[in-house]
């Protein structure tokens, strides 16, 4: 299936000429107890990952035995900051699949470049290990529906990085919608500022201690930049839309939960970049107008807007009232509905602890987590969908049940990609 998922009976050589074990053969220890600190280790250790490393170092449920990037001043730096807070050393690594092959490490968290969320989790289920990878989990539909079905038939827990579904804000202004206080919801949104990554790129030679070529991984090779490296989200070779899938999958995954829909019906896109280039490979003004049973979605990406007085968040509007959200509070509209502003916590960590915890209880318990990797994957599907209609220049029809576009051949190659080798998803 997968360059990286190797025989059961076998060697198998790779790139760099490294031969590995069978990932097959291998696990994680038996059931985890609920008196057992979890063993873990730590994919990508640059910005977001280091925000884990910081939370996950002061959480009593877990261990972290290893740390992996390709990038050696990463994992050694953030190896310092773990032995100082916890007085012990993780091992480093700068490939993970060294991480794979040690059967002690009960979960990873893989909060890498985008590009490579989908094989990093496949392969570590079925090496059986558990996984909290980070939103967007895909970057096309075909790697997100493989990736919930090595989940499922490894046995595995698989947690999303949308830890919006774990903040206390989030779940009190959900419970209202969902209580139909503000009627019947017949029009929801998100909305957030414009892409802002920096225009071209100049060749240069690859920095000391960096692996490049795994860092490309499988997308194409190209020679090393810094606007690449520093500046992966404005690049479809490793993300696919910017903010739309950065913000996108946090914000619909909300307007996805309040409405109880995760597949649209039909799709269209507009989007450019009026004031000047952007950078990358995407626009810097995007609209997008989803269709869902019984509710429109607008997906907004433009300068300096708001609702409510937020720069960034979701809105619910129905019959008789409309709610708006972001992380730190909810208001209804009208006032006369009764329903006060909701002020929340201050946000500490974009690695959000208690988003950590459910995925902790989850592997200890077999259940599956609040951010499910079905769930994860469907919202990561509304934004991927969103930036296929923007390229498309039509309205899209999507048939969610088979995963295609209907009718539309053009538009369901998008849907796949191809991987360079030998890293192949087949």
């Amino acid at each position: 299936m997968f360059s990286g998922r190797y025989s059961r009976r076998s060697f198998l050589t790779v790139a760099g000429g490294m031969a590995v074990t069978s990932f097959a053969s291998r696990g994680a220890r038996a059931q985890v107890s609920a008196n057992d600190k979890i063993n873990i280790a730590v994919i990508g250790n640059g910005g977001m990952g280091s925000r884990h490393i910081e939370a996950l170092c002061d959480n009593p449920n877990c261990n972290i035995l290893a740390l992996c990037d390709v990038v050696k001043t990463r994992y050694t730096q953030m190896q310092g900051i773990v032995e100082q807070k916890t007085g012990k050393k993780p091992d480093v690594y700068q490939d993970f699949r060294k991480v794979l092959e040690r059967p002690d490490i009960d979960a990873v968290f893989v909060p890498t470049p985008d590009h490579w969320h989908p094989l990093i989790t496949i392969l570590a289920c079925e090496a059986g290990k558990d996984v909290y990878v980070e939103k967007p989990v895909c970057t096309t539909i075909e790697e997100g529906r493989a990736m919930v079905n090595a989940a499922r038939r490894y046995g595995r827990v698989v947690q999303a990085g949308t830890q919006q579904r774990s903040m206390p804000i989030f779940q009190q202004a959900i419970e209202i919608v969902h209580s139909g206080r503000l009627g019947q919801i017949i029009s929801a949104g998100a909305w957030i500022g414009v892409n802002g990554f920096s225009e071209g790129e100049t060749p240069a030679a690859v920095p000391d201690g960096v692996d490049w070529d795994m860092w490309l991984g499988p997308a194409p090779w190209v020679p090393f930049s810094r606007e690449r490296y520093f500046g992966f989200m404005g690049w479809h070779d490793y993300a696919r839309g910017g903010q739309l899938t950065n913000w996108g999958i946090h914000l619909m995954d909300v307007v996805q939960w309040g409405i109880q829909k995760d597949r649209p019906l039909s799709i269209q896109a507009l989007g450019g970049n009026y004031r000047g280039g952007t950078g990358g490979d995407n626009y810097e003004t995007i609209e997008v107008l989803f269709e869902y049973e019984g509710c429109n979605v607008t997906w907004e990406q433009r300068p300096s807007h708001s609702y409510a007085n937020k720069g960034y968040g979701v809105r619910f509007q129905g019959e008789k009232g409309a709610l708006f959200v972001d992380r730190g509070t909810f208001v209804v509209q009208p006032n006369d509905l009764g329903i006060a502003e909701v002020i929340g916590e201050p946000e500490k960590s974009w690695a959000n602890p208690p988003h950590h915890n459910n995925f902790f209880d989850c592997v200890r318990t077999r259940k599956r987590p609040v951010a499910d990797i079905e769930q994860g994957f469907r919202s990561t599907s509304a934004v991927l969908l969103g930036g296929i209609a923007l390229k498309a220049e039509r309205k899209l029809y999507w048939d969610g049940d088979a995963e295609k576009f209907v009718n539309d051949e053009l538009a369901n190659r998008h849907l796949t990609r191809v991987y360079r080798a030998p890293w192949r998803l087949a």
